[in-house]
């Protein structure tokens, strides 16, 4: 059976990949906290600091696919990203790469968008605007160690955003949260991303799968926002009473640190070799509404933005 490990379920990537791909082929998803499990998953503990844990899930599984989710995947916007960022992670996805191409299986990493900083915005994959942070540099490193490792990898740099699947929850629930208590919302409005939900990131990763493309490649959505404007379309969505912090709106020196400044993703490389559009924002928080309530009917089909051509 054409069987797909997904490496990382316990990241809000990770949980919402494995679970649409599951609807379509056998998946095995790897966690390293006991309190994840994803539907249609099979859901499995592992140790990503061991060195052996690749290869013998490569050897257990035989799958066709690796869907590496490290901590690059988790969104830079998180508060918690960083936290999850040890010494080592960069090691740890070079070791599935290997093992991956030591089985003949195909490898994608999900990277992260945070890899680039201003001045410019809407960063293509040759960018040299790249963030100079710990965090940053490792990251960077840690495709330069993947593309070694297994050459016809496909790493994608995003910045996804949608329902987590542990019990505490992700950022998008601590948000939304603190919206629904009526606190008053404290969020930047200088750095900016491209922000797309994580099951659409799914199912254009899914056709890129199919086109078998190789390389790096941005996946991202079409709206450039800031946290503070996404917080509040997050709130008119969920037709929630919205209180924000005044803050500065304009800059005296550029923003340091990881993910900071401006890591908006230019995707004209991916639109053109699939001929997709990507999601507008507006169309990413509807479905994430529809997710919590169980309303898929009364939402645009979820292929919607991928059919679309380019102009």
């Amino acid at each position: 059976m054409n069987t797909s490990l997904v490496v990382g379920v316990d990241t809000t990537v990770g949980a919402n990949c494995a679970s649409r791909l599951a609807d379509k082929r056998s998946v095995v998803g790897l966690s390293s906290n006991r309190g994840v499990s994803v539907d249609g998953c099979d859901t499995q503990l592992f140790d990503n600091e061991n060195p052996s844990e690749a290869e013998n899930w490569l050897s257990d599984v035989h799958p066709e696919r690796v869907l590496y989710c490290g901590p690059a995947a988790r969104s830079c916007w998180d508060p918690d990203t960083m936290n999850h960022m040890s010494a080592g992670f960069d090691a740890a996805a070079a070791r599935w790469a290997a093992a991956a191409q030591a089985a003949g299986a195909e490898f994608t990493m999900i990277s992260s968008d945070a890899v680039f900083t201003g001045p410019w915005i809407f960063h293509d994959e040759e960018s040299l605007a790249v963030c100079r942070s710990t965090q940053a540099t490792a990251i960077r490193d840690a495709e330069k160690q993947v593309r070694e490792a297994c050459p016809n990898s496909l790493i994608v740099r995003t910045n996804a955003f949608g329902w987590a699947p542990t019990a505490e929850g992700g950022w998008i629930e601590r948000l939304l949260s603190t919206i629904e208590n009526r606190r008053t919302v404290d969020c930047d409005c200088i750095r900016h991303a491209t922000p797309i939900l994580a099951t659409d990131l799914a199912e254009i990763l899914d056709r890129a799968w199919q086109e078998e493309l190789t390389g790096v490649f941005h996946i991202a959505g079409a709206e450039r926002v800031s946290p503070m404007q996404f917080a509040q379309r997050l709130a008119d969505q969920f037709d929630l009473p919205w209180l924000s912090l005044r803050r500065e709106q304009s800059l005296v020196e550029l923003p340091q640190g990881f993910g900071v400044g401006e890591t908006s993703l230019q995707t004209k490389k991916i639109r053109k070799a699939l001929c997709v559009a990507m999601p507008m924002l507006t169309e990413g928080l509807a479905r994430l509404h529809a997710q919590r309530y169980g309303e898929m009917e009364n939402v645009p089909a979820e292929e919607s933005h991928i059919t679309a051509r380019v102009a």
